[in-house]
């Protein structure tokens, strides 16, 4: 049975299986919020779980899943974004300062922020852990300075392992323009990731090897095992 005739909880069921750690990567390395990115995650799928039929049958044999689950997942993260552009405008000077300090400690208390959550970035046993952390973090300051036409490219290229092909249908662009985008992504994100973490080209590598281990870092910052049970 083929996905655009599977009952819509099978075929979410299937998608969760399939694509549930990329959504979760590709809108964690969107927001930057590790919990936030889990609770969108659960979002996606749910919404996914709504409008499968409809899309399937809007759709017919035309309807390719991969892109339009991320299509779900970049909005839900694009509107995430937005909210918290929107909170910053909140008159917090306005609250007393005891209300304050009360609210952040109960926030500290209620969710406190691994520095590296379980199984996150893990990739190599021998590696020093506070290495690891500082390597993704840095990766993560660079991808957050890129222009977000640029930055969702380059997640969907180097993270969830996209086509141009593939990015061009999910973001309703043509190949030409995703090529293009991805090459001024890579170009930019070197650029601002050598600034961020401090390397200078001393040992001799070109630009293309070292944009290169780039991408690999990048994969590696945006690794994760989010745990995914979403209630159909």
């Amino acid at each position: 049975m083929g996905m655009d005739t599977m009952p819509a909880a099978q075929a979410v069921e299937a998608l969760i299986h399939d694509y549930g750690r990329l959504v979760f990567r590709v809108i964690f390395g969107v927001t930057g919020e590790w919990y936030e990115s889990q609770d969108l995650t659960q979002e996606t799928f749910v919404q996914a779980f709504k409008a499968i039929d409809a899309a399937r049958q809007a759709s017919g044999a035309n309807f390719h899943a991969k892109a339009w689950l991320m299509r779900i997942a970049l909005n839900n993260a694009r509107q995430f974004r937005r909210r918290c552009r929107l909170v910053r405008f909140v008159p917090f000077s306005a609250l007393r300062k005891e209300e304050q300090e009360e609210s952040d400690a109960d926030l500290v208390g209620e969710r406190p922020a691994p520095v590296q959550p379980a199984g996150y970035g893990m990739g190599g046993a021998m590696e020093d852990p506070a290495d690891l952390v500082a390597e993704r973090d840095a990766v993560q300051r660079t991808v957050a300075q890129l222009p977000e036409t640029l930055r969702l490219c380059l997640l969907l290229s180097v993270v969830g392992g996209m086509s141009s092909h593939e990015i061009a249908r999910t973001l309703g662009l043509g190949e030409a323009a995703v090529r293009q985008r991805l090459s001024r992504a890579r170009k930019l994100f070197q650029q601002l990731y050598l600034l961020e973490s401090g390397e200078a080209l001393t040992d001799g590598s070109s630009l293309t090897s070292q944009a290169e281990a780039r991408d690999r870092r990048l994969t590696l910052a945006a690794h994760s095992r989010p745990a995914i049970a979403v209630s159909l």
